[in-house]
């Protein structure tokens, strides 16, 4: 007999020899062992799937499933969320700038549309930028590998700047920095997922960038570029004044705004085209064109602007416009129609209003732009006290004592570069720690290709003296409103004149568009799982 047979028949025999009472006993202790041990298990199975839940609210689950493969790389839910996210800041930033957002980002992005016809939601718009970008970094990221490009030590610095930036923000209004990346890259990002974004977005710029570096342009390509595209690249000098077609808005009795009718708008600006052609015909009737102009502009202005015309004989001149520009101008086609000559004079009508132009001269700049470095120290202010202001300038003058500590500051800025090894590199690594300009202090104040004019005049004419050399440097005090302080500056170089410089990057930028055109054909991007959970 076997032993589990002899066990059971122990047990029977046994169980023969109890009472009845003891077998009830028996019976209940059998029957609580087998529930515990059926609660048992389906506590195990509680406890297992509440520990499934909160790992998958967690987002660990979504945020690493492949949402696209794209070249051989596969791509997860946060990788493909930085590009989306930041395809929408930069549709909503853009679009405040000019006129108001078309979209509510706080709202759902599938019920929002691209266009009147609802054919393309703003989800859809904003996820098609994201994979075109990913598959342009795709591509870029396999030629890196395959050249064996990797982050520079700049870059690396550029990536802890961008962290540190965003830290910075995250603390003006959020707990944490995984807490602001989440509000503004989806809900599954992370601080290691967000770095490795950076990195990935720094690694191709730079890549890109250095094959940008790479190319050289010849004289007979900038000549040949010129040739095609003079109209953008020669300058322009003109006069222009508006005559005002607009209707001044009304009140009611009750205090309402009245805005006027149709027909008052059209009658006002048929009156500002007949007064614009008065102006236009008495300037060409004149054997001076250009002084007739200046004489006659302060009567045909808006009575607001008459004396500043008539003090200012310049306030109509622009010069040395680039025709690039042109084209966010109403009469910029005008300007740079063939055949047009010194005393042409046209009237133009604008949204409210009539140009009235004269067109003085065209030609292409010559003279050399410059490359320099600065570090901006503005002098301090008084700030007001919030709960008492008597005894506190509020202006924004600072006083001459702010002012020479900020000489001060500027000397011994100067002095440190000095007593060490004088280079480019140690002044922007200056630039860097100390620079009040924002612009340019990451960039370690740098500023290239700069024209004259661009800057304040006793700046504007120390980097163009003709005798600056590579190296030089000098202190100038910045007067202008909010820049008050002192500038220590350093001449970098002569640079290329603005057209040239213009013709060699679009040239530089045409190969590179031709180069990324290349590494991208062909390649397919799959979506994966992961793709619901974008945006």
């Amino acid at each position: 007999m076997s032993a589990s047979r002899e066990k059971k028949q122990r047990q029977g025999d046994l169980a023969q020899g109890l009472t009845q009472k003891q077998r009830q006993e028996l019976k209940e202790q059998q029957a609580a062992k087998r529930k515990a041990v059926l609660y048992t298990g389906i506590g195990i199975v509680i406890a297992v799937l509440v520990v499934i839940l909160l790992v998958w609210h967690s987002g660990i689950f979504q945020r690493r499933a492949t949402a696209l493969s794209v070249g051989g790389r596969d791509y997860n839910v946060n990788d493909v969320n930085y590009y989306f996210y930041t395809a929408l800041t930069e549709e909503y930033y853009y679009a405040n700038m000019f006129g108001g957002a078309a979209f509510d980002p706080t709202a759902d992005l599938h019920t929002q549309y691209v266009d009147e016809e609802e054919t393309q939601s703003y989800y859809d718009y904003f996820l098609e930028q994201a994979v075109e970008r990913l598959t342009e970094a795709a591509a870029l990221e396999n030629a890196a590998a395959e050249e064996g490009y990797t982050l520079t030590e700049e870059d690396k610095a550029s990536v802890e700047e961008n962290l540190a930036s965003y830290e910075s923000y995250a603390q003006q209004s959020y707990p944490n920095l995984e807490s602001f990346l989440k509000a503004n890259f989806g809900r599954y990002m992370t601080t290691s997922a967000f770095r490795t974004c950076l990195e990935r977005a720094t690694l191709v710029d730079s890549y890109k960038n250095a094959y940008l570096d790479k190319q050289e342009v010849t004289g007979e390509e900038l000549d040949a570029y010129y040739e095609e595209n003079a109209d953008a690249l020669d300058s322009y000098d003109y006069r222009y004044i508006l005559v005002d077609g607009s209707v001044p808005e009304t009140t009611d009795e009750e205090g309402n705004t009245v805005e006027p009718t149709e027909e008052e708008t059209a009658a006002a600006m048929q009156a500002a085209e007949v007064k614009a052609n008065q102006f236009a015909d008495a300037v060409r009737a004149a054997e001076d064109r250009e002084a007739a102009f200046i004489e006659l502009a302060p009567d045909y202005v808006s009575e607001s602007s008459r004396d500043s015309y008539a003090e200012d004989p310049d306030r109509s001149l622009t010069t040395g416009t680039l025709g690039s520009s042109l084209v966010y101008y109403d009469y910029g086609s005008w300007l740079q129609e063939a055949g047009r000559a010194a005393g042409d004079v046209t009237v133009i009508e604008g949204t409210d209003s009539y140009y009235v132009v004269l067109f003085l001269d065209r030609y292409r700049v010559e003279e050399p732009t410059v490359d320099i470095r600065h570090i901006l120290i503005k002098a301090e202010t008084a700030e007001a006290d919030d709960e008492t202001t008597e005894d506190v300038d509020e202006s924004t003058t600072p006083t001459q004592e702010a002012l020479d500590a900020a000489k001060a500051e500027a000397e011994d800025l100067l002095a440190q570069w000095e007593a060490g090894d004088k280079t480019a590199e140690s002044f922007g690594a200056l630039a860097k720690e100390y620079s009040d300009d924002s612009g340019s202090k990451t960039a370690g104040g740098l500023y290239e290709h700069v024209t004259k004019g661009q800057m304040f005049d006793a700046f504007d004419a120390w980097i163009f003296d003709q005798a600056r050399q590579s190296g030089d440097t000098t202190l100038v005090e910045n007067p202008q409103s909010g820049q008050q302080g002192w500038h220590v500056i350093y001449f970098q170089d002569w640079a290329a004149p603005v057209w040239e410089n213009t013709a060699d990057s679009a040239i530089r930028t045409q190969r590179q568009t031709d180069w990324l055109t290349e590494l991208t054909e062909g390649l397919e991007a799959v979506q994966g799982s992961g793709i619901k959970y974008v945006g």
